[in-house]
């Protein structure tokens, strides 16, 4: 059984976070706004999903949070920096543009945990008994480092949609090769997502060039207000021995 659906309300509202538990299978989403997307699609393969966005204030997280269709909040708290990283961040600063980066860090940081329940009226075809959202105010190069690194683990899957590259707002452009968040993942001796999850509105998506990715599948339409938005999922290729 998932570990997540042993969890009480209790252990949610006042026990130890499962640190581990949540990182281990987990689907990090840097730049995600509030996209849920990622969790009607994919929650069936992650029953942990790691959302991370310096744009946005915790007010409107909490406004919004109880709305994926078919879900119950079953528990819910906001979280502590010592709880995310216990042994602290060991910074690698030279991939870093500091200057810039410091410049978007221009919200109030919150980090808020919550697991979800599927109602009554839905069974198992409509997605997985529980999930787990982890919603973190922070910077997706830095936060994957603090998060992953720091803990010796590395995310299951990672998601590149809509990153706000150019008019977005973002200080890096996430879906570069050699780029700051490709070096902190890639040099992550702890492993490297087994899959990318590439997409947004009004591209092909099809340009993915991180070494050792191939391309598996497109779902779309991936937005429900629009025909045109898509994601492509990119797999890991197996080592040779």
């Amino acid at each position: 059984m998932n570990k997540i659906d042993k969890l009480t309300k209790n252990d949610i509202l006042h026990g130890k976070l499962p640190l581990e538990d949540l990182l281990k299978n987990s689907f990090y989403y840097p730049a995600c706004d509030f996209d849920g997307g990622v969790v009607k699609f994919f929650a069936k393969e992650h029953s942990s999903f790691i959302y991370c966005d310096y744009a946005r204030v915790e007010d409107v997280l909490l406004g919004k949070l109880n709305t994926f269709l078919g879900y119950r909040i079953l528990g819910n708290r906001a979280l502590s920096q010592e709880e995310l990283v216990p042994n602290g961040w060991n910074k690698q600063a030279p991939y870093l543009n500091m200057d810039r980066y410091k410049r978007c860090l221009n919200k109030k940081p919150f980090a808020h945990w919550a697991v979800f329940e599927r109602t009554e009226e839905f069974d198992e075809n409509h997605g997985p008994k529980r999930f787990s959202l982890m919603y973190i105010a922070g910077e997706g190069v830095a936060t994957y480092e603090a998060l992953y690194c720091s803990n010796k683990i590395s995310a299951k899957s990672l998601a590149i949609i809509q990153p706000g590259t150019g008019f977005g707002g973002n200080w890096t452009d996430f879906r570069k090769e050699g780029g700051p968040l490709w070096r902190v993942i890639m040099n992550n001796t702890y492993g490297s997502p087994d899959r990318i999850y590439y997409g947004g509105v009004m591209s092909d998506y099809m340009d993915l060039n991180w070494d050792n990715y191939e391309f598996e599948k497109a779902v779309r339409p991936y937005y429900r207000s629009s025909p045109f938005g898509k994601v492509t999922i990119w797999k890991k290729l197996k080592s040779k021995s």
